[in-house]
Order: structure tokens, then sequence, then C-alpha cells
């Protein structure tokens, strides 16, 4: 459980642009103490300042990954995709 606990918040981060020491400095804490809550069993309130920094739902730092992935390419540019919304995005955005 804490490793998806930690691969979202991992994934979450990047999508926002955060790095770990950013979303610690949110949450009030010691990067350190962060890494050890995501690698180890967090307790409630933790998760619970992790979701509020990161400006998410407790429950999605808690939902398995999406089974999508890749990459692909349209016309002569190659893009790498980690979800189906991400793959949504690279479409919609540059097939128009």
């Amino acid at each position: 459980m804490s490793k998806l606990l930690a691969d979202n918040v991992r994934r979450i981060c990047k999508e926002q642009g955060k790095q770990m020491k950013d979303l610690a400095a949110d949450m009030g804490i010691d990067p350190a103490s962060l890494t050890r809550a995501l690698n180890g069993n967090p307790r409630l309130d933790t998760v619970q300042k992790i979701a509020t920094a990161l400006s998410v739902s407790m429950k999605s730092l808690f939902e398995p990954l999406d089974d999508v992935e890749g990459f692909i390419r349209i016309g002569a540019q190659i893009y790498q995709f980690n979800s189906r919304e991400e793959l949504e995005r690279v479409v919609n955005n540059v097939v128009k």
C-alpha cells in the first residue's frame, strides 16, 4: 500500500511541476520526514497533509495508476504518456 501511495505522490508532484522538497515545504516538514513517511507506514494525519498540499483527495493518493503508458509518434514528434489523461491531452493538443 505504501508503494502505491509513494508512486502516486511522486506522479502528482511531477504533474504539478513540484519536487518532493517543495511538497515537504508546503507541508511544513523536513524532506527527510516526507521520505520516511512515504517509504514506511505514514500516519493518517500525514496522508491528509500530503493530500492538502497537493490539492487532491486522500482517496486519489491510493488509487491504482492507469495501465496505459508509452510513446506515440505524431508526425516527426514523439510524445511520452503515463496515463489515459496524458494520452488524450497529447492527442487533443496536437491533432486539431
